[in-house]
């Protein structure tokens, strides 16, 4: 919801909520601070369209996007910023008393001819911060995705990615029929806005999206559940060999530890001074090693 336009609504989501995740804010970097007047009993990591772009001042095109996470501030000592992410998919590691990983998403939106390689672009962020956190943490996914979990329409290429997404990832969802998304014309309605889990139904209680109201400018409403903290650990991790259906974010990973960790195992089976293809051949034949090598990759990566 916007931001700037949206201060009011947002503002009366402090007193009720523990945490908080927006998208659209709407903000340039030099104008984050703006977002913390709104919200001034929070701590917050936030991105903007200019977080990994230069944009001159002198002709700054028009803002969009961004996505921030509030929370109140006695969670500040259990909450760490995870780095990996864009300008469209942040998240945070919540340490009490169980481990949480948060990621608020604002995906692309179905109006240009480039948007099904942004959307499984993002998706592929996605998926690589799930192969760092599903196995050891409860994942939570928020936000406006763009996409709907009910039937697919026809027009909306999105819909298809996202429900195969959600299914091979083993995510979970509150099913309703109410709509989350209300164009300004008046003229359509959808279900696009969504909090995800990889935990059993009870890790989320007293869901609700919450009908229109008249402080609310944005043409979304509000989504909210409470979270079940104590309640033991029921974590689903990702089906075994999926992570790679999706990009690899390699940036990301500790090229040097993945290089020595390959070399010592074809050392191991008598494959001296390797070729591509031998290597290619020798990851092939050995398809669970893998997704624990990139699991531990990115762990290591965080830790360093």
């Amino acid at each position: 919801m916007e931001g700037k336009r949206n201060a009011l609504f947002i503002n009366s989501l402090e007193s009720s909520s523990d945490i908080i995740c927006i998208q659209e804010h709407w903000l340039y970097e030099f104008q984050k601070q703006s977002l913390c007047n709104v919200l001034p009993n929070t701590d917050m990591f936030l991105r903007c369209s200019d977080t990994y772009e230069e944009i001159s001042n002198f002709n700054r095109p028009r803002v969009k996007g961004g996505v921030a996470i509030a929370w109140k501030r006695f969670l500040t000592p259990s909450i760490s910023e995870i780095p990996s992410g864009n300008n469209r998919i942040i998240a945070i590691e919540l340490k009490s008393p169980m481990k949480i990983c948060i990621i608020c998403v604002y995906m692309p939106t179905n109006n240009s001819g480039d948007s099904y390689l942004e959307y499984t672009e993002c998706l592929d962020v996605i998926s690589s911060i799930l192969s760092m956190y599903s196995v050891s943490h409860r994942i939570l996914i928020v936000g406006d995705c763009n996409g709907t979990l009910k039937p697919p329409r026809k027009y909306n290429k999105h819909d298809f990615l996202l429900q195969v997404f959600v299914h091979e990832m083993n995510l979970q969802s509150h099913r309703s029929e109410e709509s989350t998304f209300f164009h300004h014309s008046g003229m359509s309605t959808s279900q696009i806005d969504y909090i995800l889990h990889n935990a059993t139904i009870a890790f989320l209680s007293n869901y609700k999206i919450h009908d229109q109201c008249h402080s609310n400018t944005s043409s979304h409403v509000s989504v909210i559940a409470k979270m079940n903290v104590k309640s033991k650990p029921t974590n689903k991790s990702i089906k075994s060999g999926y992570v790679s259906k999706f990009k690899i974010q390699w940036k990301d990973i500790d090229s040097e530890t993945y290089h020595n960790y390959i070399s010592n195992e074809l050392s191991q089976h008598n494959i001296e001074s390797p070729s591509i293809e031998e290597s290619i051949n020798f990851l092939c034949n050995c398809p669970n090693t893998l997704p624990f090598l990139l699991q531990l990759l990115f762990h290591q990566r965080l830790s360093n």
